[in-house]
């Protein structure tokens, strides 16, 4: 499978994508999805994921030969609520990565619900951090994340990179070239993600579990659930970061009609869809596109 492929593993749907950037927008080389069983895949930060691995590895095989059967490395785009994200300062930044992984399981051990020599770790520096350093970090249990990595070795796949679907579709922020105080919000079959930037740099970052099983009930309740997100995080953003009001909301391409009218309705912020480049995917494929985006840097 030669170039960078994304893969999105995420309840409900599994997607595979290759895709460039170019400088007359996205080139899609190729791009599959399928819809998952009900409960195959429960998206937990502590738990396996995986309920029934034969039957994921049955439906992970569906999905490559519907992409032309080809195996390789992949950048994994996980479920935002099978992992945790968030800011680190650090004063003084120096040491190997090795390093720099121990001692955030150091400052992060008493907000784990689980062992911190049990998380798996990843992080980046951001710019702005002042006289400081800011890093992005990223974990989750190794015990949910080797059952993902066992499952794509069985079919030939090797997780190149490991993210989460929010940052892969953040990704999008970078492409469209978003700058100011913008906030962005995807919302995702388990969850709905908040993302604060300035200039481009995200400075706040919110996963909140989300659920829908199709019903009109559901949609409305889920509606309730993004309109009170939206409002702990414009709150937070005034008490806590002095920002009283950002430019506006970006919402990623395919949000649920409803909510983009119950959020227009709110008028909290101006309202609008998150450009995308000539020749995005489709909405099945964004966080598979996003994730192998991310495999070019």
């Amino acid at each position: 499978m030669a170039g960078v492929v994304g893969l999105e593993l995420e309840k409900g749907r599994i997607a595979l994508c290759r895709v460039r950037q170019t400088s007359r927008g996205l080139k899609l080389e190729l791009g599959a999805s399928l819809p998952l069983p009900p409960g195959l895949l429960t998206p937990s930060l502590t738990e396996p994921n995986v309920t029934d691995e034969q039957e994921l590895d049955a439906q992970l095989r569906s999905l490559l030969q519907k992409a032309g059967g080809r195996r390789g490395r992949v950048v994994l785009a996980l479920p935002d609520l099978s992992c945790r994200i968030g800011h680190q300062d650090f004063e003084e930044f120096r040491g190997t990565p090795s390093d720099i992984r121990e001692l955030l399981r150091w400052r992060l051990k008493d907000r784990l619900p689980f062992p911190p020599q049990e998380a798996r770790i990843d992080y980046q520096s951001l710019p702005g951090g002042g006289n400081g350093t800011r890093l992005l970090y990223l974990l989750a249990r190794e015990a949910v994340i080797a059952q993902y990595e066992t499952l794509l070795a069985r079919i030939g796949l090797e997780s190149a990179r490991i993210i989460t679907r929010g940052i892969a579709l953040s990704r999008f922020l970078k492409v469209a070239g978003i700058r100011g105080k913008r906030l962005f919000l995807a919302l995702g079959p388990s969850s709905l993600v908040f993302i604060y930037t300035e200039e481009g740099v995200p400075l706040l970052w919110r996963v909140l579990p989300l659920d829908d099983n199709g019903t009109s009930e559901e949609q409305n309740r889920r509606a309730e659930r993004v309109l009170r997100g939206l409002q702990e995080t414009l709150t937070y953003l005034a008490e806590e970061r002095g920002v009283k009001e950002p430019d506006d909301l970006l919402v990623m391409k395919g949000a649920d009609l409803v909510i983009i009218e119950r959020l227009m309705e709110a008028r909290q912020l101006p309202v609008r869809t998150l450009p995308l480049p000539k020749g995005a995917p489709s909405v099945d494929l964004l966080a598979a596109a996003g994730a192998a985006l991310m495999g070019y840097g």
